[in-house]
């Protein structure tokens, strides 16, 4: 998930971010419980525990800030339980919206409650094309995260890969400023494979000078818009600590074998199909914007039950000619934002195939419906 792009020269600095002072490379703690992963901490909490490779920021490599047009504040959680149609119960991190442990979300894109007021996807993030923005980072406790805003190009010290811009305990700034409006997502990049494997990304949304209903300058108006952030889950995985791995032992990171698909935090199986944010009622002659973005690791196929779409936009730049299609095939990381304007009423039942890398088998589908007026 952490495709580089090149870095754009940073702005003018007026002001300087705060960080903490750490120098090491091995996080030290108090040991983990069952299936903690190299002491990362048991049953998927991993508030504690000892890390390799983790590279903490330090006051040096902190990038220059100016004075922000938006600022987000974002902690983190460890201890959110996302309750699968089948009635289990999958462990599930994330962002908060403010700084700390826990805190006070309120709504995410449609995603689903986590309890204590968290919410999975994390709270998106929706600014105007050329603001200057700030997300600040708080990481309390004995553990080490970041923030890629994946898709954006910022000055290497803010793009929050955190073994090339550092790793956050404490507090630190990132500093960026879009240049394309479209879809794009922010996740954590420490130990990535499994950070966001446990759900530590939300959805961020780059609206042109227009304004939401405009989908980039100039570009093609809309009356309703619905993310679908689609993933997979490996339960597996989500028993793990937060350093799982990262000494070299084998905790199975390799081997992800999916038995839950979900959009946008909530489980395809049954409840997306009329989730609030997620399924759509609209009416005839309304344009629809949906801003898909494959949010697992696994290759997908979406299918919206014979409707034709028209895809506008790939990975946040408009295409120079829009195609139209019944289906679109992406892997990790891809988003396309595409217009669905139906000329006849009913429910069309969209399925979002997951398939194996190698044999291309169907592994398990997601659902949700559209339902038109």
């Amino acid at each position: 998930m952490g495709r580089r792009r090149r870095t754009e020269p940073a702005p003018e600095p007026t002001e300087e971010t705060t960080t903490t002072e750490t120098t090491t490379t091995t996080t030290d703690g108090g040991g983990g419980g069952h299936d903690g992963g190299d002491g990362g901490g048991g049953g998927g909490g991993g508030m504690m525990g000892n890390g390799c490779y983790i590279y903490p920021v330090t006051a040096l490599e902190t990038a220059p800030l100016n004075t922000p047009d938006v600022v987000y504040n974002r902690g983190i959680y460890m201890n959110g339980n996302m309750v699968m149609d089948d009635g289990r119960n999958v462990t599930i991190w994330g962002f908060t919206d403010g700084g700390g442990m826990g805190g006070g979300d309120t709504g995410g894109m449609g995603g689903g409650g986590m309890g204590g007021g968290n919410v999975f996807p994390s709270p998106a993030m929706r600014v105007t094309e050329g603001q200057v923005v700030q997300t600040r980072l708080n990481v309390p406790m004995h553990m080490y995260h970041t923030i890629h805003h994946h898709g954006i190009e910022p000055e290497y010290r803010s793009d929050g890969v955190g073994h090339l811009s550092g790793d956050v305990n404490g507090g630190y700034t990132y500093q960026w400023r879009p240049a394309h409006a479209g879809t794009y997502f922010y996740h954590c990049h420490t130990n990535t494979v499994l950070h966001a494997e446990m759900g530590m990304y939300g959805a961020l949304i780059v609206d042109p000078p227009e304004g939401p209903g405009t989908a980039f300058e100039n570009g093609p108006t809309y009356d309703v818009e619905a993310v679908w952030a689609v993933d997979e889950i490996d339960s597996s995985w989500h028993t793990l600590g937060w350093t799982a791995g990262t000494c070299g032992g084998n905790v199975g990171l390799h081997d992800l074998n999916p038995d839950y698909f979900i959009i946008t935090g909530v489980d395809g199986a049954q409840s997306a199909l009329t989730a609030p944010g997620i399924a759509v009622d609209m009416n005839r002659g309304q344009r629809l914007l949906v801003r898909y973005i494959c949010a697992g690791y696994l290759p997908q196929e979406i299918r919206f039950d014979g409707l034709d779409v028209e895809i506008i936009a790939s990975d946040g730049r408009p295409l120079p000619n829009p195609v139209t299609t019944d289906k679109i095939n992406a892997v990790s990381a891809e988003r396309y934002d595409v217009i669905i304007e139906p000329t006849q009423s009913g429910t069309y039942t969209v399925e979002i195939d997951v398939k194996d890398w190698i044999t291309g088998d169907v592994l398990g589908t997601a659902r949700t419906r559209i339902n038109v007026n």
